[in-house]
């Protein structure tokens, strides 16, 4: 396949900011139900069910693992679907009841069960859930690559995406704040959490649905390709495999500061309503800092944001390390800076995966989109089933007990986890980010050689 560039013949067809917002309102619904899970299963597992430690994280990630195994098969049926909706919007349209009923599954807690009977329960719960969570939001992440080929629409779209991801985050963490507070009891509580954000999920699914377009199916990409075209493709693909690499190793460091908010808050610090306050400063702060990552993205580029982010996320956990802080208020300050961090991958991730896809068909003369989704969600849900197993075998390591007072030497531990495991993935992540080839100039200049190609 010729890989030169050839000179552009125009530019992408920009969206308006009606497109733009109407796309990213779907990541409010999945993070009602994907923050959902990464901030409050782990715990749910351990002091309300009662699992063991190392019991809850096995569970938690063998959930994740089948969650990380359905994403690339539903990225190869996803490419397949023919509808009058498009190829990826009828899923917006139909998968919201099932997913919303997964979810209330997903966080029953039955009265007076066995620990078998329960794991049982909790398996049952993964794996339907997670089954039904990839068959809408694998699609809804490919329909970025289908809306534009604009790499600056689709920074704008990635912004967007992450805003009401955070708000998402940030409705999840007030109503579980709410009504934890308000309830008999934490099972019933959780329990609450899930239907509330079922309907709301659905609901707003149905907009974006709605609100969303799809550009016909071009007659020289309708050709079904084989699984062997497909790897090819992706193999081929080498800002693809950097990107792949990079977030599951961010991924599987940065879920674990999410998942011990409460732990350390409770523990350490004796205040849980505190670590719920620490989680809302961590979603608010994502209505400044994604606009801002944004207008740094546009101004110059992802993998620059993608390392700037890093250097803060860093400074943040050393901080916790180094000056441990001893009032919750500057411990809410500290995990604040933190997000401050974590806020800029969103952005330069989602706003980069789609131009790996023009990259990859330039490459190979094959366009691959819900695939290259797919593996990436994969790697993302590996991670977060890597960090369930270290977390849960640490916390086993460090004596912890759950809804017990916990010793020094147990609160010194707890503490490096959050600090040594996070810092671990994101340095790792950093380095690999360093090789990513596309800027914004050269992405332009793939994608008007693509319409060259087939132009001429």
């Amino acid at each position: 396949m010729n890989t030169k560039l050839a000179p552009a013949p125009k530019a992408p067809t920009s969206l308006g900011w009606g497109q733009k917002i109407g796309y990213g309102s779907g990541d409010f619904a999945f993070n009602l139900y994907w923050q959902g899970v990464s901030l409050y299963l782990f715990y749910f597992y351990t002091d309300v069910l009662g699992l063991p430690n190392a019991l809850a994280g096995m569970i938690y990630a063998i959930g994740s693992m089948w969650d990380a195994i359905t994403d690339p098969a539903m990225g190869y049926v996803a490419e397949r679907t023919r509808s009058r909706w498009g190829l990826y919007r009828p899923y917006l349209l139909f998968v919201p009841i099932p997913l919303a009923l997964s979810y209330l599954l997903l966080f029953w807690s039955p009265n007076g069960q066995s620990i078998p009977l329960l794991v049982a329960m909790a398996l049952a719960g993964q794996f339907i859930f997670r089954l039904v969570f990839t068959i809408g939001s694998t699609p809804y992440s490919s329909l970025m690559a289908r809306m534009t080929s604009s790499s600056k629409d689709r920074a704008g779209m990635a912004g967007a995406r992450m805003v009401f991801a955070y708000m998402g985050s940030f409705a999840v963490v007030l109503l579980a704040g709410f009504l934890l507070e308000r309830a008999e009891n934490d099972a019933q509580g959780f329990f609450y959490l899930a239907v509330v954000s079922g309907v709301l999920a659905s609901v707003i699914l149905w907009l974006c649905f709605a609100v969303c377009r799809e550009p016909a199916e071009d007659p020289q990409n309708s050709h079904q390709l084989s699984l062997r075209q497909t790897f090819a493709s992706m193999r081929a693909n080498t800002p693809f495999l950097i990107a792949f690499s990079a977030i599951l190793l961010m991924v599987a460091g940065a879920t674990v500061i999410s998942k011990t908010v409460l732990y350390v808050f409770e523990y350490e610090m004796g205040d849980r309503a505190a670590g719920s306050t620490a989680l809302l400063y961590f979603t608010l702060s994502g209505f400044v800092v994604i606009p801002l990552w944004t207008f740094i993205t546009l101004k110059t580029s992802k993998r620059f944001v993608w390392m700037a982010g890093s250097v803060i996320s860093v400074i943040g956990l050393l901080a916790l390390w180094f000056n441990p802080a001893q009032s919750i208020e500057l411990m809410q300050m500290n995990y604040l800076l933190i997000a401050v961090g974590v806020g800029a991958y969103g952005v330069t991730f989602w706003g980069m995966l789609p131009d790996t896809v023009e990259y990859g068909e330039w490459r190979s003369g094959v366009r691959v989109e819900s695939m290259i989704f797919g593996a990436v969600t994969f790697a993302q849900k590996t991670a977060v089933a890597l960090s369930a197993i270290i977390l849960g075998l640490l916390l086993d390591v460090i004596g912890y007990q759950a809804n017990a007072v916990q010793t020094a030497d147990t609160i010194l531990g707890l503490r490096a986890i959050v600090v040594f495991v996070p810092l671990t993935g994101i340095l790792l992540s950093v380095w690999v980010m360093a090789y990513y080839p596309l800027s914004p100039q050269r992405h332009a200049a793939i994608v008007a050689d693509i319409e060259a190609r087939k132009a001429g």
